[in-house]
């Protein structure tokens, strides 16, 4: 079900599905990518509600249903986050993010992690820089690079009708807010101050990632104490969507261990 929240002077959509026994045993708030929406993690939806699992996915401002032009740093993004935290009064919550959103947990992990139990990091790193080709590209053809983008983002396994659905999500969301996604991207480094995470963390990459590669999570594993790190075999940088089921597994199974 989508609700909405204010913060400031925009409104932020966010879907919030909660188990029908109520007996909810974990929060999980999801943070979607450059360019994505809530639909993301829509795989997602019907399986683990079932694991006792309230799970909440937003839409950052400018992507979805949500309000605003965007943000050019992922610390922009941050407080959106925080403050639905903060209006949900939500407490214990395995915060996950992918790529962009990836950083945005990181980010508030790093400065903010009161409200947190534990991590979900997929296909994301402590670094994101971007190929100024890729900006060049956006500004000259959208449609173009929305095409190049989605061909990009998915392992060599990937079915044609889930690219497709993925390239036309992409293309609701306008060039002006994904070029500020990357910008935010871009500029984020958060290398010298991972180690101090100590928040229980599992890590997901596919081995066929080339916006993420492994490195980048191994170099998060390594660095991370509590964390764990999964490699989806033949998958892209869209394991949550490219191998739904044996994601939510090893999400569920995380779950009951921290």
């Amino acid at each position: 079900m989508m609700k909405a929240i204010r913060v400031g002077s925009q409104e932020v959509f966010f879907e919030d599905l909660q188990p029908k026994n109520l007996e909810t045993l974990r929060t999980v708030l999801l943070v979607h990518g450059a360019g994505g929406s809530h639909l993301s993690w829509r795989r997602q939806f019907d399986d683990l509600p079932r694991h006792h699992v309230r799970l909440i996915a937003v839409d950052l401002p400018g992507h979805g249903m949500s309000e605003g032009r965007g943000e050019a740093a992922i610390g922009a993004y941050t407080q959106y986050v925080v403050a639905l935290m903060e209006s949900l009064d939500l407490h214990d919550v395995v915060l996950g993010g992918h790529s962009m959103g990836g950083a945005i947990a990181l980010d508030i992990a790093l400065k903010n992690s009161g409200r947190l139990s534990g991590l979900l990091l997929v296909g994301t790193g402590a670094r994101l820089r971007v190929l100024p080709a890729i900006f060049a590209i956006i500004r000259e053809d959208f449609e173009v690079a929305v095409q190049g983008m989605t061909n990009f983002t998915f392992g060599s396994t990937a079915p044609s009708g889930l690219v497709e659905e993925e390239k036309q999500l992409l293309a609701n969301t306008s060039a002006d807010v994904i070029l500020k996604d990357f910008t935010a991207c871009d500029s984020f480094d958060v290398m010298a101050e991972v180690g101090s995470i100590k928040l229980p963390a599992l890590i997901v990459c596919g081995t066929e990632d080339r916006l993420t590669p492994p490195k980048y999570s191994e170099f998060l594993h390594e660095k991370m104490p509590a964390s764990e790190m999964i490699l989806v075999d033949k998958c892209g940088h869209m394991p949550m969507l490219e191998q739904s089921d044996g994601f939510n597994e090893c999400v569920s199974s995380f779950l009951a261990r921290i």
